[in-house]
């Protein structure tokens, strides 16, 4: 049998979140979503971070290491953890493994 279709449980050592882009981010990094390992923090080494969490902070490190066009749209959007929306400079939220976060840009409207 091949396991290449189940990849719940084969990901131990990549534990990984949801990230979710919407309207303007979506355009520029032209993907809706996509799993992003939990150690791909860009700012830290693979043993001085807690490996089962991300900061808030630390997450937009590594949206800007791997789409640096997000910058002025990250500027102005906001973040939902598991769909509460969360501020930027709330660091003690932390972006766990299966967490979905999304990423609200503004809006306009009439």
């Amino acid at each position: 049998m091949s396991t290449n279709g189940d990849n719940i449980n084969n990901n131990d050592d990549k534990q990984t979140f949801t990230m979710l882009y919407f309207a303007s981010a979506r355009d520029i990094t032209k993907v809706s979503s996509e799993k992003i390992p939990i150690s791909s923090d860009p700012n830290s080494n693979s043993d001085s971070l807690d490996s089962n969490s991300l900061s808030i902070n630390q997450l937009t490190n590594l949206l800007l290491t791997r789409y640096p066009g997000l910058k002025p749209i990250l500027e102005h959007s906001m973040y939902a953890v598991n769909m509460v929306y969360v501020e930027k400079n709330e660091n003690e939220v932390k972006i766990r493994p299966d967490d979905e976060v999304a990423i609200i840009p503004p809006v306009s409207g009439g």
